[in-house]
């Protein structure tokens, strides 16, 4: 186990000189063994620049498959900067809070398990957050995909994908969104606004996610500033069952979900619930029409079942928190 020396310790000055940024490059993982041992393996390649460190800590979230074997190998292909827990409470959300809460060092990385880190990724977060007085660093990540880029998908909806690029310029005090994928936080700014909602996120096989945008917009809040580095690169391998307009059509219908939560906890107006009951009946009657009329064609009614599907999970979400006032 790597110890970053604290202000306690006695420690040699060569030592505190030479070590100006301490990273804890955190993997959360819940039955993907494969995937993580790429990410793991990536890893291996990874250059820390003069004056930066990093430990790397996966936290298992109750894996069923074999990713205790593949922290196993890794432990002992990455050495003593390696170190795995287990996070019981289901919940990405838990096992990020879990993470951050065991990190040593100063700045915090969360990557997902099925990432391929650019080697000169860890130099281009710590540069960022040495350079501006940021709480947050998101990175750039492109997408692996199984096979071939389906044709059918335009290229906006491949944010669902975890895709983020918003060119080569460095954004500071950026407003727009930041994705978990690749998303680098301060510890002292988990701490101050209390780390991930866990009411939000994925557990299990869900697709809800939104508690890196609700983290980012606590953050900002308090006046924490967000930046963008195109330099911090990764790349996101696309699992097949993912290429499938079905896999779309659930993950909108979730996006559709957390949005309420997300409104509510901004203290948005949220919509009425006839409105919002309005807005869906029409969604899914546009699709009616376009079969009545036979207009069959991929764009539009694939993007009208996007549409409803984003407006029914919207309808789901506003139905369950009127209950939850009524009762």
């Amino acid at each position: 186990m790597i110890t970053f020396p604290s202000s306690a310790d006695v420690i040699d000055e060569d030592v505190v000189c030479a070590v100006r940024l301490f990273v804890t490059v955190t993997i959360q993982t819940y039955n993907r063994s494969a995937l993580l041992a790429q990410t793991l393996e990536s890893l291996r390649s990874l250059h820390a620049p003069a004056g930066v460190d990093y430990e790397i800590l996966v936290v298992d979230n109750n894996s069923r498959d074999d990713t205790q074997d593949v922290i196993q190998r890794y432990s002992r292909l990455l050495g003593p900067r390696f170190r795995s827990v287990l996070e019981p409470r289901q919940g990405l959300s838990h096992a990020r809070n879990r993470a951050w809460k065991e990190a040593q060092g100063q700045i915090v990385s969360f990557l997902d398990d099925d990432v391929q880190v650019d080697p000169e990724w860890l130099g281009a977060v710590a540069a960022a957050f040495e350079k501006y007085p940021a709480a947050v660093v998101g990175g750039k990540s492109y997408l692996i995909y199984p096979g071939e880029r389906p044709s059918w998908l335009p290229e906006f909806y491949e944010s669902l994908l975890s895709r983020l690029d918003y060119g080569e310029q460095v954004l500071v005090n950026t407003d727009r969104p930041l994705f978990g994928v690749n998303f680098s936080v301060r510890k002292e700014w988990l701490e101050r606004v209390g780390g991930f909602d866990t009411s939000l996120g994925r557990c299990g096989r869900s697709l809800r996610s939104g508690e890196e945008f609700d983290l980012l917009q606590r953050i900002r809040g308090q006046g924490g500033i967000a930046v963008y580095e195109p330099g911090a690169v990764v790349g996101h391998l696309v699992p097949a069952q993912r290429v499938k307009k079905w896999w779309f059509v659930k993950r909108l219908f979730a996006a559709g979900q957390d949005s309420v939560i997300l409104a509510a906890k901004d203290h948005t107006a949220l919509p009425s619930l006839a409105g919002t009951t309005i807005h869906a009946i029409r969604c899914c009657g546009s699709i009616l029409k376009s079969i009545v009329l036979a207009d069959f064609s991929t764009p539009t009614l694939w993007g009208k079942g996007l549409v409803a599907a984003h407006a029914l999970g919207t309808l789901e979400g506003r139905l369950r928190r009127a209950l939850t006032s009524w009762s």
